[in-house]
């Protein structure tokens, strides 16, 4: 009873471990094609062609818009719980907006 008991702890673990890993690579493929997002967006602004980005500005800019936008749900979520409101609406971060530019 006791090896049978191990053998699936055993087999669970494996399990566990390739859970994992495939939530890592999930998580390695969304930051390379949110960085690649920013890129894109970036570059679009660019008037010469001779214009470069370097990867590190790259990935410096995109933790900047994912603060953003995190630090933009939060103040929403705070204005539309102060409103009594029990969902965030566009009015709410309408409300926000210009404090979160100044911030920024």
């Amino acid at each position: 009873m006791a090896g049978q008991k191990r053998q699936v702890e055993g087999e669970g673990g494996k399990e566990i471990e390739a859970a994992k890993e495939q939530q890592e690579k999930q998580e390695v493929w969304r930051e390379k094609k949110n960085l690649e997002t920013v890129i894109k967006l970036l570059s679009s602004s660019f008037k010469e062609d001779k214009t470069r980005l370097s990867g590190d500005a790259a990935l410096l800019m995109a933790e900047l818009l994912k603060v953003f936008v995190q630090e933009a749900a939060v103040r929403s979520q705070k204005q539309a719980e102060s409103e009594d409101c029990d969902q965030v609406d566009i009015e709410h971060f309408e409300k926000i907006l210009p404090q979160l530019l100044l911030d920024f």
